[in-house]
């Protein structure tokens, strides 16, 4: 049996939370979720995340600082960034923080899972 990297997802709506997961490990992944990106950074397995899934605009630290907050503590796993409201200027601010995506809400679960596979797989580090 194939074993995967753990998949991360930090997102403030439950419901985008809880139907990523279900999709995500109904496709075998092993997957953990936080409600915020300070809830995240105190989980003590962060350093054991194969991906990281996040929502750009969340309440408290949004997906940029977390992104910024992981390049400043020398985070090793890739990110995939998600919005329902994309702008050129997260979009590049995104890319500039070293995200390996930045998807458009809502995301298709079958794309979202190729992403990660190809980025897990290093077939993959772009938009």
């Amino acid at each position: 049996m194939t074993r995967y990297p753990a998949i991360y997802v930090v997102d403030d709506d439950e419901s985008v939370r809880s139907s990523l997961a279900n999709y995500l490990r109904a496709a075998g992944r092993e997957v953990r979720t936080f409600e915020s990106a300070a809830s995240f950074l105190a989980s003590s397995d962060r350093v054991a995340t194969g991906c990281l899934v996040t929502d750009l605009h969340m309440p408290g630290m949004d997906g940029l600082a977390l992104q910024q907050e992981l390049n400043r503590i020398g985070r090793g796993f890739p990110v995939i960034v998600m919005t329902a409201y994309p702008t050129a200027a997260a979009r590049a601010r995104s890319a500039e923080l070293g995200a390996a995506a930045f998807l458009e809400k809502p995301v298709d679960p079958d794309e979202l899972l190729e992403r990660i596979d190809a980025i897990l797989n290093g077939r993959e580090n772009t938009e």
